[in-house]
């Protein structure tokens, strides 16, 4: 998440914090949840996005959609109805604040954002800066030790770091 936070701030993006997502972090996150909330309020590519008119509005065209065809509000959710609405709310704030992709590890989150035409991936899915990928190792075989006879050890495979690959691995 810090390399999302990284790459918005160089290119000038915003990247907005719908509200109940935000409560949502601070309901299992304790007193360090508030101070990293005041970290990210003062970055410049960071907006906490408030359930306004234009979000309401959002909100409600969800809604209709929904239920367009079909007099089933949850249209189809098997969750319960208060999930269903903070969902829709969540993809509301964002759309109405002009987000064009949705990053969610929650389904209905991705599955609203999609509805509306907006882009949605799972947090896992984010790229990693260079430096916390894993390098890749070759493998060799040693060298094979003579027969010392009894009590002879089995060759083992050992790890050698390609050349350039990063020692951080």
């Amino acid at each position: 998440m810090a390399y999302l936070f990284e790459t918005a701030e160089k290119s000038r993006c915003k990247v907005v914090l719908p509200m109940p997502a935000v409560a949502e972090y601070l309901a299992g996150a304790d007193m360090a949840g508030v101070e990293s909330l005041n970290l990210l309020e003062r970055k410049t590519c960071i907006l906490l996005g408030d359930f306004n008119r234009a979000a309401a509005f959002e909100c409600a065209q969800l809604d209709r959609a929904a239920m367009r065809g079909s007099e089933d509000k949850k249209d189809g959710s098997d969750a319960p109805w208060q999930k269903v609405k903070i969902d829709r709310q969540i993809v509301a704030i964002a759309k109405a604040n002009g987000a064009g992709l949705v990053i969610s590890r929650d389904k209905g989150v991705r599955n609203n954002a999609l509805r509306v035409g907006m882009s949605a991936i799972k947090v896992e899915e984010l790229e990693l800066p260079m430096s916390a990928r894993q390098g890749k190792l070759a493998l060799v075989e040693p060298e094979p030790r003579a027969a010392t006879g009894k009590g002879q050890r089995k060759p083992t495979l050992t790890a050698v770091p390609k050349a350039g690959a990063s020692e951080q691995g």
